[in-house]
């Protein structure tokens, strides 16, 4: 587990999956208009008024503080890594949260002011946490049980690879394409940087093959 990640690493990543959640919910919570969780898009909860026109100030300021608080988180992580060199490709997973980060600071500018630079942080912080999943679950395949790894690459790959063909061709079902993303993201982020998850899965494998 140690040439992986870190105990440190890992909690910390546990936390930024809980900032991100709970960002979301208040966001939810507070939002000014009538959120409709399949059919609208996360980002109309960072907007300064909603569709509609009705003023949104409170929700755009949860989302702001809290993908600003992810992004300092990530910074953190991005340290943690660059310093640990008994971690596998630790300067590449450095690199991926630092990109993640960058990508946190500018996915708060509202997207109804100017949606380009809005998805241009998006892009960043999904596709460096994406990134960062996948090299984790390759690293971890001939470590933990392969077929734990692999489903958990098969949720990754077609939650994050899918919201990303429906965005770009613009297709109806994009919105409902991304709860499923995002979340596919966050569950396998969590479960492939628990430390506490990978040594019952590395029991198990271990188990498995005295098994046989």
């Amino acid at each position: 587990m140690s040439d992986i990640i870190n105990q440190k690493i890992s909690a910390l990543f546990s936390k930024l999956v809980t900032l991100v959640v709970g960002t979301f919910l208040f966001n939810i919570l507070t939002y000014g208009g009538n959120f409709s969780f399949w059919y609208s898009a996360f980002s109309d909860l960072g907007s300064t008024t909603t569709p509609q026109g009705e003023p949104n100030l409170i929700s755009c300021l949860i989302f702001v503080a809290g993908f600003m608080i992810c992004g300092m988180v990530l910074v953190r992580i991005s340290r943690l890594f660059n310093q640990a060199r008994q971690i596998r490709h630790h300067r590449a997973k450095s690199q991926l949260c630092l990109l993640g980060s960058i990508g946190c600071f500018i996915f708060v500018f509202p997207h109804n002011i100017n949606n380009d630079i809005h998805m241009i942080g998006a892009a960043m912080f999904v596709a460096a946490l994406w990134a960062l999943g996948t090299l984790i679950l390759i690293e971890s395949y001939n470590q933990l049980n392969k077929e734990q790894v692999l489903l958990l690459q098969a949720v990754l790959q077609i939650t994050v690879l899918s919201y990303a063909i429906t965005y770009f061709a613009d297709l109806p079902v994009k919105n409902i394409a991304q709860k499923f993303a995002t979340f596919g993201l966050l569950i396998v982020l969590k479960i492939s940087t628990s430390a506490k998850i990978r040594t019952v899965f590395a029991g198990f494998s271990l188990s498995t093959n005295k098994q046989k």
